[in-house]
């Protein structure tokens, strides 16, 4: 048997709702705003592309986040390879021209922020930092929320079971 908290369980997937989605839409456009990025995205570790706010002529941003979540499961790897304990929750490659900050809301979803050089290190991790939060805060919501309809729902599922079970066996 193998126990309830064991962490190598396959996590439910967090679905969210078109609330909880505007909600991580009006977030990641404010922090588009604070750091006048060229491009922030929203995305799933298996690569969908949930939102994103701003554009870069000639990028997919589908295949952009695909490649992000690859990226992370790659490092997944790296980790489990330097002592299992470890997780890089965050990556930023330094480019010429623009930079990549990529940092995890969770073990589900990213956060990819593209930037030019104009804009510090620091000011990226803080304002990242807080909207990271924020956005953690809606996704917890939403798992809530799906626990509670599961729970109605079991609910509901027994009671019409043992209801019918009554009235056949008497």
């Amino acid at each position: 048997m193998i126990p309830a908290n064991d962490k190598s369980l396959p996590k439910q997937p967090v679905i969210l709702s078109e609330e909880q989605f505007l909600q991580i839409s009006k977030l990641i456009d404010a922090l588009r705003g604070k750091l006048n990025s060229r491009l922030i995205l929203f995305g799933d570790m298996d690569g969908q592309l949930i939102a994103k706010s701003g554009e870069i002529p000639g990028l997919d941003a589908s295949i952009f986040s695909a490649l992000t979540a690859g990226d992370f499961s790659a490092t997944r790897e790296i980790a489990r390879m330097l002592g299992g304990q470890n997780s890089f929750k965050l990556h930023y490659h330094e480019g010429i021209q623009q930079h990549l900050y990529v940092a995890a809301v969770s073990d589900q979803f990213f956060v990819s922020v593209i930037f030019d050089p104009s804009v510090t290190l620091g000011m990226v991790r803080i304002f990242i930092k807080k909207t990271l939060e924020k956005i953690q805060e809606v996704i917890e919501s939403a798992s809530r929320e799906e626990e509670q309809v599961s729970q109605l729902i079991d609910s509901e599922f027994k009671s019409l079971v043992r209801d019918d079970l009554n009235k056949i066996l008497g």
